[in-house]
């Protein structure tokens, strides 16, 4: 407010009362333009109406659909486990999957996590923004319908939309999520059985989209990505697109009268990489889907093939040409003699070329076989009640302790005893109350994690790792 000049509310309101139409700035266009309701102030209007915040909004997050996700993902944000969760949603769940990202992508940071880590099953009708912002990781299949905005800025992550199972019409003849997705998507994937209004796709710059229709000025502004529409579009296709490519089925033959040609070129599919891509795509779309649609086209690919039209961008193709023919003359440039077979100190020598090498020092090349053992030796200690077996001491035969003075029975040594102590299961209890005693004959786990980390030598009583009594 100060850097308008304005030294209190009161004073910007004030100001905002004085505004009015400029009468020596009219003509005849703007003559008869009344704007003294829009200039009218609020509290004029309405006596009492606050004209600035005057109290905190309440985005009601606490009772997001996003928490159940985030709660019931809790060991794939720890850990980094894998997560199954199903659940139900209605139209005024908003932004679902995007808070779930968010906590994502704090812990794990812009690569997410691998793909399909986090798989969530969901039934109803989505509201507006599902999926959106969705990271790498996280897949979210729906079995109903979503609203507009379906994965507006997609960072990673897959949606799969379908209609409910039992639904007999057509999935391909009718809309299946709103006006504007993927808009500003910058990675991921979708599949939509069905059609998409209007705007999709606008101002993609990276997402890999298949759907069975779109509505009007579809991929519009798109700058990345692929965009694979099996059926028809609305009018104004790919006006302002300059980067990416759509491929569309073109089956009723109709679609050169919809696509705007000023940034565009439109050709047939031809280069066999590219078939493969396309056929790829669809074979996907099946099998996430179960479209019925993709099934078709799949069981004569070949003769849909010449239906399928390729929009790509002029100066987008000039500069995938001329990074193509850089990389061909680099390729062409290039001179090796090839490597005699058989000759293994040859072949050695070229694969040590390929390593980046991190040494500082000629003293690093020089390894310690004690610090290089204790690297080596990593036990997990999560599941290795479950990994390493059971060791017990070796008992010495009578025989052969009656001529000395040694141990009546034969220690494990340090390594075997490192493992015996990672199989405590980390139970968190002081000392073993159940029946049975602790697993590994342990009386105080937290010791022996204790032992585990610092101690060379455990104790004698951390050592005794027989069986429980009965």
């Amino acid at each position: 407010m100060a850097k308008l000049g304005f030294r209190t509310i009161n004073e910007m309101v004030g100001h905002a009362e004085k505004l009015r139409v400029r009468e020596d700035l009219r003509t005849n266009k703007t003559s008869n333009i009344d704007l003294s309701l829009i200039l009218t102030p609020a509290h004029q209007l309405r006596p009492g109406v606050a004209t600035f915040n005057v109290r905190k909004q309440d985005h009601r997050l606490y009772v997001r659909l996003d928490n159940k996700l985030i709660s019931e993902a809790e060991l794939t944000l720890d850990k980094g486990l894998p997560s199954r969760i199903e659940c139900d949603i209605v139209n005024t769940d908003r932004a679902m999957g995007t808070s779930l990202s968010y906590q994502i992508s704090k812990r794990y940071g812009e690569e997410g996590l691998p793909m399909d880590t986090v798989h969530v099953n969901i039934k109803g009708s989505a509201g507006q923004s599902f999926g959106a912002f969705l990271a790498p990781g996280v897949t979210l299949e729906l079995e109903g319908d979503a609203n507009d905005y379906v994965g507006k800025g997609l960072s990673g992550g897959r949606l799969i939309i379908y209609p409910p199972r039992a639904a007999v019409f057509k999935a391909e003849e009718n809309v299946i999520v709103g006006n504007v997705c993927l808009y500003g998507a910058t990675s991921g994937t979708v599949f939509f059985r069905g059609v998409a209004a209007e705007r999709f796709a606008v101002r993609n710059s990276g997402a890999t989209a298949v759907v069975e229709g779109v509505g009007d000025h579809g991929c519009e502004y798109m700058t990345g990505g692929r965009v694979l529409i099996l059926g028809s579009t609305g009018r104004n296709f790919a006006a302002g697109m300059s980067g990416g490519i759509a491929y569309i089925l073109d089956i009723q033959q109709d679609f050169m009268s919809k696509l705007n040609p000023e940034m565009v070129e439109a050709s047939g599919i031809d280069d066999p990489a590219e078939i493969a891509f396309v056929r790829g795509l669809i074979e996907d779309h099946h099998h996430y889907t179960g479209s019925e649609l993709a099934a078709r086209i799949l069981l004569d690919f070949n003769r849909a093939l010449p239906r399928f039209v390729k929009v790509l961008p002029v100066d987008y193709k000039r500069v995938l040409e001329e990074e193509a023919a850089r990389a061909a003359e680099a390729k062409r440039a290039e001179y090796q003699l090839p490597l005699l077979p058989g000759n293994p100190v040859r072949e050695l020598h070229e694969k040590s070329k390929q390593k980046k090498s991190d040494l500082q020092d000629i003293e690093e090349t020089i390894g310690d076989a004690a610090v290089e053992k204790k690297k080596s030796l990593v036990l997990d200690k999560t599941k290795g009640f479950m990994k390493y077996q059971r060791r017990s001491e070796k008992y010495r035969s009578a025989k052969t302790r009656t001529r000395d003075w040694a141990e009546l029975s034969k220690r494990l040594d340090e390594d075997e005893l490192k493992y015996q102590a990672a199989r405590c299961m980390d139970c968190g209890v002081p000392f073993c109350q159940s029946d049975s005693g602790c697993p590994i004959s342990n009386i105080i786990p937290k010791w022996n994690e204790l032992v585990f980390q610092v101690c060379p030598m455990p104790p004698f009583f951390c050592m005794v790792l027989r069986e429980p009594s009965s």
